[in-house]
């Protein structure tokens, strides 16, 4: 946890550029832009959400495996300081590796369950509304299905961006971004769908999950679990898309215990301080690790080289959160210009990093995006980036 054709359009029409991955041991919470979540005030879309849940429990019912998004650094995992602080990568300029190309494929994220990786992508030069493709070994992938085969009527059609994945119970739930259909300018908000399987098909909701209007909209939806399992969404608000020089924010609200609805208040947690970011914030995750908060984030504008991925320190779910460098953790390099959209996931050989650079093969700039990915580490001073293994 996006991308357009004004300004903004620039900002989050990447999406179709981006893909993401997400994984099991992580605490992960993307960027949640809303303030205004549709269905709180709807008993209609109340009801039609407990339909939708009724309707899947009746389908199938899966036993509740292990918690998605559980903190890294508990000793029952029984990991050593090496998983955490591996050695810091030597050459800058080839902080990573290629794991998958081929059509363009934006907002990378990774669910990962029982021994099985999957990767879901905002749409690319395929025909599915949201592209997951699934493997046993991360990188060999099988075709994509589609995710969510019937999008919302409230969603403008072949416009789906930056997908997340989390499970609640034996449920789980997607959240993406979409144009509001009939909306002028084009508004961004963010939907919910939910399923019995990770790689779905998902059941949408027919109206937004989050969408602060006055804002310019709300994208890139990311859900983090605390360490004692309180879900929280994360977003940002798109106010690129009113004026390219108002400041985006990033926002945090704590989820019911099934995924279906926000509580109390949207906080503002964290915007642009830093000339590198030219007033954008944008696809948040955040993380906990070893009992430290950390926020992922991508800076700039989706499209140009100076495009990279930053990191906040923060105080907890509901922030504050404040750079831990006023430089990016990952700007261009020579595997790639703009890297951007990450997304954080763990396996049982350390902690990694997936994103997708603007432009792949210098120097020629644009589609199509692949997915990259790093390994990473977390001393005393927060994440590095750490020589692949």
């Amino acid at each position: 946890m996006l991308n357009h054709a004004r300004p903004h359009a620039t900002s989050r029409r990447r999406g179709a550029v981006v893909t993401s991955v997400a994984a099991v041991v992580v605490a992960v919470a993307l960027g949640v832009a809303g303030v205004l979540s549709l269905h709180a005030p709807n008993a209609g879309a109340r009801t039609a959400k407990e339909s939708r849940v009724a309707h899947l429990s009746r389908e199938s019912a899966l036993s509740p495996a292990s918690t998605l998004g559980s903190a890294v650094g508990t000793t029952a995992l029984g990991l050593r300081t090496s998983y955490y602080e591996p050695t810091p990568l030597s050459d800058p300029q080839n902080p990573g590796a290629i794991v998958n190309s081929g059509p363009d494929q934006p907002d990378p994220f990774v669910f990962v369950q029982n021994g099985r990786y999957y990767l879901f992508t905002s749409q690319d030069q395929v025909p599915q509304t949201v592209p997951v493709r699934s493997g046993t070994v991360f990188g060999q992938w099988g075709a994509p299905s589609d995710a969510l085969p019937d999008p919302p009527a409230w969603a403008t059609p072949h416009a789906m961006w930056a997908p997340d994945v989390a499970q609640f119970g034996n449920q789980y739930m997607m959240y993406f971004t979409s144009d509001l259909a009939g909306s002028s300018p084009p508004t961004m908000c963010i939907g919910d769908a939910i399923s019995t399987n990770p790689a779905g098909p998902y059941i949408p909701s027919p109206t937004p999950f989050i969408c602060q209007l006055s804002m310019g909209g709300s994208i890139d939806p990311r859900v983090f679990f605390d360490s004692n399992g309180q879900p929280t969404m994360i977003w940002k608000s798109d106010q690129n898309s009113l004026k390219s020089n108002i400041p985006t924010e990033i926002w945090s609200q704590p989820l019911s215990a099934d995924g279906l609805h926000l509580l109390g208040a949207p906080t503002e947690i964290f915007s642009p301080d830093e000339a590198w970011q030219n007033a954008i914030v944008e696809a948040p995750q955040m993380v906990l690790v070893n009992g430290a908060y950390y926020l992922f984030y991508s800076g700039g504008w989706f499209n140009q080289a100076s495009y990279a991925i930053g990191v906040a320190s923060c105080a907890g779910p509901q922030g504050p959160c404040h750079d831990t460098s006023a430089t990016p953790l990952l700007g261009s390099n020579l595997q790639g210009w703009g890297p951007g959209e990450e997304s954080v996931f763990s396996n049982d050989a350390g902690i990694w990093m997936v994103y997708s650079p603007w432009c792949s093969s210098l120097p020629n700039p644009g589609e199509p995006r692949p997915v990259a990915m790093a390994h990473l580490g977390f001393g005393p001073s927060g994440p590095y980036l750490a020589q692949p293994l």
